[in-house]
Formats: C-alpha cells, structure tokens, sequence
C-alpha cells in the first residue's frame, strides 16, 4: 500500500506587539471619528436647513413722535426721560389762557344769539300779523289801481264826444296816481314785515354755527393737556417747562411697550422652510439666559438693491463679479414675541432668531 504523506504542520502565526496593536486602534478611532464627524456635520446641517436661524436680528417696537395739537409755550412737563407712563396719563400742560379765552367769547357769541333768538320768537306772532295785514292792504290797494285804471280808460273815449268833462278825466288820472302810490307803498310795508319775519329763521340758522365754535374751542383748550395714548416708556426727552411747543412737531417720542417684535434678516435660500405664523426661539444677547418664544408676523417683499442699472445711460452697466461667487440676498422677517419682558427688551438690543 501507498502511504500517504504526511500534512505539514501549520506554521505559528506572527504575534502583534503592542505598537503594532496601537497603529491599528489609532486608525479604527481615526475612520470612526471621521464617520462621526460626516454624521454630525450632515445632522447639524439638516437641521440648520429645516430650522434656519439667525442673529441679524434686533428687537423692535412702535414708536410715536409726541406732538401737540396745539401751540404754546409747555407751563408743565410731568415726565422725564426713560420714564414709565400708563395710558391716560398726562404728560405735558400747555398754557391754556389763550384757548380759555376764545372759549369763552365762542359762549358769550352764543349767548347773546340765543337772546336775540327769544326776542325774535316774542315778536314771531305780531310780525306774522303785520305781514297778513300788509299783504291784505297790498291786494286791496291793487283791486283799487285796477278800478282806478278801468274809469279813466271809460272816460278818456268819451272826452271828445263831449259826453266827459276834462274835470272828470282829471279826477280819475289822479284817482290812478294815488291808487298807483299806495300799491308802492304798501308793498314796501309788506317786504319789510317779509323781512322782519325773516329774522328769525336767519338768526336759528346761525347757531349751529355758533355752537360748532364754542366746541371747538372747548377741544383746543382740551389739547392743552397731552394724554398718553398707550402705555410706553419716554424716550429722548431733551426739554424743560418753558419750551415753546408748536402744533404738530414733535417734542419727544413715546415707545410702545405693549407689543415687541424682532426683525431678523435671513438668507433668501431659508424663506421657503417657513411662513407666516411660523413658530421662532428667540434669545436675547443681553439676556441670553432668558428663552422667548414667537411667531413669523410677515416676511417682507421688497429690499433696496445696491445693484442697479443707470438708466440714464444709453448702455446698461453691469456691475463685475465672479461668476462662482454669489452672496445671497437676506430679507427681513418681522417675528411677534409673545412673552415679551419689558424690563430685559430694549428696542435695537441684538437677538437671535431660529425657526422651530
């Protein structure tokens, strides 16, 4: 029989020392770390994308201008500047003798109209007498012109056949003459009873007027005192009592503390992840502690271009730049704080604005 050889044994495996063990751990730490950091790198990304944020952003309120509506010299400033003010509370006095004097001729014009108003009305009934009296007088008057008129038409074809005397065309001419004075005259006595009855509606007529004056009186002498439309705090307050206000410039400004929003510019890429009512962490630099919550107001539709084209040249001037380079247009989002503090938002603080 054959006899099979015999397997050779198998050679012992080479043992790693420790370095060699080393290199190896360093290189399964370095590729896991790499990994680690390309999942991070990727999950931040993603993130940033679906949530944008941003801290171009600055905190906002309404502010108005505080202008009287009137003109004077300020006899008293009950506010200071950076001053908490509640709605209804006054803020400023202005002399008020000039307006409380035209208040007061606008009541006495009205007082006297009424007065002539109620004469007027006494002496209504016996002017309306006069005037029916005057108009029955006018009416007979013409009956007797017209009759009058009528005899010396008869008698003036009769002259010459002798069957009227020349006395009796003489008489009824004069019959006429008087007949046409006495309707001159009482027609004139009824305009004038006309006229007197006229008074009176004249003189009602005027008062609404009357009253419309001595109301606004009343409101500019109510001017005098500035009444703080909302609650806010007094901003840039530079004047003393003595001023010289003038009707519709303002003195000072009155910062709305009812309401707070942040305005964040973002990059145009990131307005489609959100719209309006978009919920939106807000954090304030200066208090960057604190965390406050709002939601996308609106998203503006319109920045100025610092890119456009002279049209009054002929040729169009593109502007140069490169190509691979593009710097994205950022566009601002008013954003409406919900919880807002008063005592940590300032208008203008820095803010951080990221999109839930």
């Amino acid at each position: 029989m054959d006899e099979t050889p015999p397997t050779p044994p198998t050679p012992p495996r080479p043992h790693l020392n420790a370095d060699e063990w080393g290199k190896i751990a360093g290189r399964i730490i370095s590729i896991t770390l790499i990994f680690a950091v390309v999942v991070v790198i990727l999950c931040v990304w993603s993130i940033v994308e679906r949530h944008p944020r941003t801290d171009d952003a600055i905190a906002e309120a309404n502010v108005i201008g505080v202008a009287p509506r009137v003109h004077g010299q300020i006899i008293r400033l009950n506010v200071q500047d950076n001053q908490d003010v509640k709605a209804g509370d006054v803020l400023f006095e202005i002399d008020p003798a000039d307006y409380q004097l035209a208040l007061d001729n606008a009541k006495a014009a009205l007082d006297m109209l009424d007065q002539q108003i109620e004469v007027a009305r006494a002496e209504d009934d016996e002017l309306k007498f006069q005037v029916k009296a005057a108009a029955a007088a006018v009416e007979q008057t013409k009956a007797e012109l017209k009759q009058a008129n009528d005899n010396l038409q008869r008698l003036l074809p009769l002259l010459p056949k002798g069957f009227a005397t020349a006395d009796d065309v003489d008489k009824a001419q004069t019959a006429m003459a008087v007949a046409t004075a006495a309707l001159a005259a009482g027609e004139q006595h009824f305009n004038q009873a006309k006229a007197s009855l006229s008074s009176l509606a004249t003189l009602q007529a005027q008062r609404p007027g009357s009253v419309a004056a001595v109301d606004l009186a009343a409101l500019q002498l109510s001017y005098c005192k500035y009444i703080a439309p909302f609650p806010g705090k007094v901003v840039n307050l530079n004047i003393s009592a003595g001023e010289y206000a003038s009707a519709g410039v303002p003195i000072f400004a009155l910062l709305d503390t009812r309401k707070w929003y942040v305005v964040a510019n973002f990059r145009e890429g990131e307005l489609r992840h959100f719209t309006n009512g978009s919920p939106v962490d807000v954090y304030l630099l200066s208090a960057p502690g604190h965390h406050f919550t709002g939601k996308v107001q609106g998203i503006g539709w319109a920045v100025a271009s610092k890119d456009e084209i002279d049209v009054s040249h002929v040729v169009p001037d593109v502007p140069r730049e490169l190509n691979w380079v593009h710097i994205a247009q950022r566009f601002p989002v008013r954003i409406e704080i919900e919880n807002p503090d008063p005592d940590l938002f300032r208008m203008g603080a820095s803010a951080v604005a990221i999109i839930k």
